[in-house]
Parts: C-alpha cells; sequence; structure tokens
C-alpha cells in the first residue's frame, strides 16, 4: 500500500506545506489515504471498463430530460436531509461513488477508503477556501446543488453571508433548509447559468465560485462569465473538469476526453478565460490541474480569476 503524504497534498494543490492550515493537516493525519496501484492485468481490466462506459454511455448533458433528473436528485438529498435532522452526510453527492477504481496522480488507484475521493476533496476544498474566499464578505455558488460546499464554507467562516443558486427547485429548497439550521447565513435563489437572470445584483466585496456546475452547460457559458464580468465579483474560482490540460498522447487521459466528449460536457471554458486575459477584461490568478478524479474523468482542475476594473486595465 501506498499514501498521500503531506508533501503529494501540496503538490496537488500547486502550494507549500507550510501554506496548510491546521484543520487541513489535521484531517490528512486521521483519514486514511491509503492505495494500491494495479498489476498490468488489473489495469486492463480496468481500461476495458472505461472503453465499455463510453462506447454504451448514453447521457447527454444539457438534455432537456436533465432537469428533470436533477430536480429528483437533489430532492432526494432534501429528503435525506430532513428525515436525518439536518445530518451533514446526506448532502453528499450520490454521484460521488465509492468502492471503485478512481484516478490519481496520472494513474488509476484503488483506495483503501471508500471515501478516498470524497476525503481528498475536502481536504482541497478546505485549503481553497480557506486561502482565497476569507476577505470577502458575501460568497456567492452558482450551481450549488446540495450545498455541501456552502456548509463547508460556514463552518469556516461563520461571520460571512451565503447564497446557493441553482436552476432546479429542490435544490432552492434543500438550501433554504440548511439556512434555517444555520441561523440564515445561507440563502437559495433560483439562478439559471444559462439564461442569467440580469436583476440579480452581487453583493459589493463578494466572491463567486462554481463546483463542476459549468460542466453541466454544454459549452454555453459565455453570457454566464459576461454577467460575471457586468457584476464585478472581487474573485472568481470554477473548480471544473478540462479537456485542454490533459494529453491526448496519454492513454489515460485520452480515455477522460473521450468520455467528456462523448456526454457533451463544457469544454473551451479555460481558452475563453485566456481570451479575455489578453483583451485586458480579467487577470487570471492560477490555473491548476490536481490530478484527481472518478474512474472516467478528473473534475477538479481550479482557475481562479478577477474582473480588471477600469482603472486596472
Amino acid at each position: 500500500m501506498q499514501h498521500v503524504t503531506v508533501d503529494d497534498f501540496a503538490q496537488s494543490f500547486g502550494t507549500k506545506v507550510e501554506d496548510f492550515p491546521d484543520e487541513c493537516l489535521k484531517m490528512i493525519r486521521e483519514k486514511d489515504f491509503r492505495y494500491r496501484r494495479f498489476d498490468k492485468r488489473e489495469r486492463d481490466k480496468v481500461i476495458l471498463q472505461v472503453l465499455k462506459k463510453i462506447e454504451g454511455d448514453t447521457q447527454i448533458i444539457g438534455a432537456t430530460e436533465r432537469k428533470d433528473v436533477w430536480e429528483h436528485g437533489w430532492a432526494e438529498n432534501l429528503q435525506s436531509f430532513v428525515e436525518s435532522g439536518g445530518a451533514l452526510d446526506t448532502l453528499i453527492p450520490k454521484f460521488i461513488r465509492e468502492n471503485q477504481p478512481i484516478r490519481y496522480a496520472g494513474d488509476y488507484i484503488m483506495p483503501a477508503n471508500q471515501r478516498f475521493e470524497y476525503d481528498f476533496m475536502t481536504v482541497f476544498r478546505l485549503w481553497l477556501f480557506g486561502k482565497y474566499l476569507s476577505p470577502f464578505d458575501t460568497i456567492y455558488e452558482f450551481g450549488c446543488g446540495t450545498g455541501m460546499n456552502l456548509v463547508l464554507l460556514v463552518s469556516l467562516f461563520p461571520e460571512k453571508e451565503f447564497h446557493g443558486l441553482d436552476f432546479v427547485q429542490s435544490s432552492v429548497e434543500l438550501i433554504n433548509k440548511i439556512g434555517e439550521n444555520d441561523a440564515g447565513t445561507i440563502r437559495g435563489r433560483l439562478f439559471d447559468m444559462i439564461e442569467p437572470d440580469e436583476s440579480l445584483q452581487l453583493s459589493q466585496n463578494s466572491a463567486v465560485f462554481t463546483f463542476g456546475a459549468i460542466e453541466q452547460l454544454a459549452g454555453k457559458f459565455e453570457k454566464f462569465i459576461q454577467f460575471l464580468l457586468h457584476n464585478k465579483p472581487r474573485l472568481c474560482i470554477h473548480i471544473e473538469p478540462t479537456t485542454e490540460l490533459y494529453d491526448e498522447d496519454d492513454l489515460f487521459d485520452y480515455l477522460a476526453i473521450k468520455f467528456h466528449r462523448k456526454r457533451g460536457y463544457t469544454e473551451n471554458l479555460l481558452p475563453y478565460l485566456q481570451e479575455l486575459e489578453q483583451r485586458g477584461s480579467i487577470r487570471l490568478v492560477k490555473v491548476k490541474r490536481l490530478y484527481l478524479g472518478s474512474l472516467f474523468m478528473e473534475g477538479y482542475t481550479y482557475y481562479i480569476w478577477e474582473p480588471l476594473l477600469e482603472e486596472q486595465k
């Protein structure tokens, strides 16, 4: 068995060990981040499984019927949250699957801990949110789903105001139910990122983030980015799958590209932001691939950018 070290986490996030807050170091110590690599025969079986999935998969991202799927999915989380009396584990989306191979550090691995991916991602969120979101009074998550990110943010910054926005009503109801348990610091609102509601005005000294939300827009993200440019939050963070950082000449990466494109997940967000930077509209603060993902693709590449005011251009 191998295990992910503190240095490995730092390399994945693109930072230094001394940059980690105590809560990250505590979680790295206490959670089980052991894993094993596959031998050639096992790895071939995993690749065959991935190829069969790509060939047989029928899900189309952005299709009309997908809204009903999300409505039903978040309604299940809402029901579980209410029936459990507010248990936070009920907010873990069901698409984070346990007990299967995942992608880490350029290869397939089998974790010893069924919640390896979720725990790794939680260490990442603790570091990312703590490092970049502390200066802001109000934080908006677009495509907030179950609200699991907002709950983590409240634990870090109980004094801040949080808004969870999603395009299905069950998510909004879940966010507002969570808000009832958090003295109203979290509020939900309907919002369609493909056709943004221009009446929404973001607060001053605010930050925005998305987590696997723009991927679901099937490439229709330009109006949302323009909405952000118009509102000028102080900082924007996107955690999204990004084909542009894969190596098409590497089999491991190529399979992820094939799966990404078979389903129709969003592409070209990073090149679009890079073009906006060249025009002088934004400043890209950081772009980093974590080399972590589910069996079929990596969803944790992050970009951080800030709109530029006229006097900064």
